[in-house]
């Protein structure tokens, strides 16, 4: 009965592992608990057979002992009955003493296979917290990465409405030395100089300040949209009016006349433009030759949705 508490208590754990280890584990401790279930029968049958021995014994030692009584018997076979006896009370302690080491043995090994089932049980726990961890980090940038995808969606359906919306704005310049496009997430608006300035200058002309003044209405009506204005001039070196030093000034120069052609429209917020001069350095054309250097000469307007969300996400 004490053996089989024993197994039933080494039981307990091993039933709790088959919900949280791997099969090839629960197998492999499987195996070793059906061998001390072999270990603990083997030993109960010796027992059962010591136990059944004692009691043949037990018998025997009754029986001579009513012989003794029943029988007048000569002292050589008092002396033989007592050898007989003595040696039987020593297979008897014998048995004992076996069996208890035996049971000590089987005590010990179990309690060392229960350490054993104990270390895995505790490893693959700390393995599970670990991979529990690494899925709630994989699940939270997984979070992440779909709202930044649907704000990149956002942003990108918002360029294709502003593109729209500007072609829509300037409809009568498109090809006429204006063009519209989309650029990294951006909608690009660039003139010509011929459209806006004459050689040198950076006063706008009439037809230029049309089609700003189109597209400031349009703004006007989008306040959610940035707007950068870059002025970009040729290589050839500047020689005009004296308070210009050079292609630096006359392209800071232009941007900042498209900045004040727009803010004539008091709808516009100044906080949403920025004005800069780029000088030659960014050209379209790095040709040395008269078409390279006047698709060169333009003022770029580039249009750019807030994106406030999409840099909190990135921050």
């Amino acid at each position: 009965m004490k053996y089989a508490k024993i197994c039933f208590i080494l039981l307990i754990p091993l039933l709790g592992l088959t919900s949280c280890v791997s099969s090839t584990q629960y197998n492999s401790l499987n195996t070793d608990y059906r061998l001390l279930l072999d270990d603990r029968n083997n030993i109960n049958k010796q027992m059962n057979n010591l136990a059944n021995e004692n009691e043949v014994l037990k018998r025997r030692l009754k029986e001579l002992e009513a012989i003794a009584k029943q029988f007048e018997i000569t002292e050589a076979e008092r002396v033989s009955l007592q050898k007989q006896l003595v040696e039987l009370q020593g297979l008897m302690e014998r048995s004992r003493r076996q069996s208890i080491k035996e049971t000590g043995s089987m005590s010990i090994e179990i309690q060392r296979t229960r350490e054993e089932l104990q270390k895995r049980e505790d490893d693959l726990a700390a393995k599970l917290r670990e991979l529990q961890q690494m899925q709630d980090e994989m699940e939270q940038r997984n979070k992440r990465l779909m709202e930044l995808e649907a704000i990149l969606a956002r942003k990108d359906s918002m360029v294709t409405a502003l593109r729209r919306k500007v072609s829509d704005a300037l409809l009568g310049f498109e090809g006429k030395g204006l063009s519209v496009h989309t650029k990294n997430g951006k909608v690009y608006v660039s003139m010509e100089d011929k459209l806006l300035f004459k050689s040198g200058s950076y006063d706008i002309e009439a037809r230029g300040a049309v089609a700003i003044n189109d597209l400031a209405q349009m703004l006007a009506q989008n306040p959610e949209i940035n707007v950068l204005i870059e002025g970009h001039t040729d290589d050839v070196t500047y020689r005009g009016k004296s308070d210009l030093k050079d292609n630096w000034d006359l392209s800071v120069k232009r941007a900042t006349s498209v900045v004040r052609e727009l803010l004539r429209n008091s709808q516009i917020d100044a906080r949403r433009i920025t004005a800069a001069g780029r000088g030659e350095f960014i050209p379209l054309d790095s040709a040395k030759t008269t078409d390279a250097r006047q698709k060169n000469r333009r003022i770029e307007i580039i249009l750019t949705p807030k994106l406030d969300e999409l840099f909190k996400i990135l921050e």
